[in-house]
């Protein structure tokens, strides 16, 4: 139980708050908020999926060659991924 949540408390101290910005961009501002941090908000998750490690960045380098989900600004940044993690 202790590994499994401590990995939890990890996840949700890096995730939490950039959900909490996503959020509070939709209800400022709508999805032209969204659109107009589309950059920013991408580079942010990329890595905040670094810090989580290899299985998160694995995923969003599944999740980089799907422009059929994600924007084009997302899309860029974990292609980034596909190079290397430091």
């Amino acid at each position: 139980g202790g590994a499994l949540q401590s990995r939890w408390a990890e996840f949700l101290s890096v995730s939490v708050p950039f959900l909490t910005r996503v959020a509070a961009l939709l209800v400022s501002g709508g999805t032209d908020a969204l659109n107009d941090s589309a950059s920013e908000l991408a580079r942010d998750a990329r890595e905040r999926i670094q810090k989580l490690g290899p299985t998160y960045v694995k995923m969003g380098q599944m999740m980089s060659v799907r422009p059929d989900i994600l924007p084009q600004a997302a899309l860029d940044e974990l292609t980034i991924l596909q190079d290397g993690v430091e």
